[in-house]
């Protein structure tokens, strides 16, 4: 009732309090901060790392149960999930509401460091993936055409991706589902022990040989130009002659 009776008799006064509420109201909505995907930090980090051609048995026992023990001490963690695929290896981690996750991002990589030395040294470095909705997607677009898939592949990443790199707003750009063209030795196993090699050998002599060495620099005048050796394969040919041993000469 006094709330009735004040409003009765002080009209203009009352006039003026909504006016204020609703000019506040209208000021708060205009200005209000509205976003698509909010900032969403969740507790949790996923250690991934690659090693190609390795089965999932091996993924576990070379890796996935190496990194496990190493960041099992971590501060603040709370559940320890692995998933070993071929040539894949993931570490889910989940933290107690409330922790830090840079903090912890910085405890983890420590971890990691102290176990790096004893994973294989062809296996990728570790690397660290925080939850982020806004890494997801925003636009998926499809790419359709009677190329071969590995030209298609490669028009999208050479030709495609540089155009709409430009657009503004565009921070990065995925390709899925495209192949890289690749070589594939077969390698003819009696023609190996008749030559008293092994695979490994085959290996490491086409990773010597596929490689740019750089020369240093020379100075011609007022010009220094680059000098580099160039090894890198052009052709199956150049495969195919690549000495794996030289004995006797």
């Amino acid at each position: 009732m006094a709330i009735t009776e004040t409003s009765i008799k002080r009209p203009i006064a009352t006039s003026m309090v909504f006016l204020i509420i609703i000019t506040l109201g209208v000021m708060g909505f205009r200005f209000l901060p509205v976003d698509l995907l909010p900032p969403i930090e969740y507790p949790q980090l996923t250690i991934s790392t690659n090693y190609d051609n390795v089965g999932p048995e091996e993924i576990e026992n070379i890796i996935t149960e190496r990194i496990e023990n190493a960041v099992a001490g971590v501060p603040g963690v709370e559940r320890v999930r692995s998933q070993s695929n071929e040539g894949n290896s993931r570490v889910t981690l989940e933290f107690a509401q409330g922790v830090n996750i840079d903090a912890a991002s910085n405890d983890l990589r420590a971890a990691l460091d102290r176990v790096r030395g004893s994973l294989p040294l062809e296996a990728d470095a570790p690397r660290i993936w925080k939850f982020d909705p806004n890494n997801f997607p925003i636009v998926i677009v499809g790419a359709n055409s009677d190329k071969n898939l590995a030209d298609l592949t490669l028009l999208l990443e050479r030709e495609i991706t540089k155009r709409f790199e430009q657009i503004n707003g565009v921070g990065s750009i995925d390709i899925w589902g495209g192949i890289n063209r690749e070589i594939k030795v077969d390698i003819k196993r009696d023609r190996l022990i008749a030559s008293g090699l092994s695979t490994q050998q085959v290996q490491q002599a086409i990773a010597r040989e596929n490689t740019n060495a750089p020369g240093g620099n020379v100075n011609e005048g007022t010009s220094r130009l680059y000098i580099r050796t160039l090894g890198e394969y052009e052709n199956i040919d150049e495969i195919a002659n690549t000495v794996i041993s030289t004995v006797d000469g």
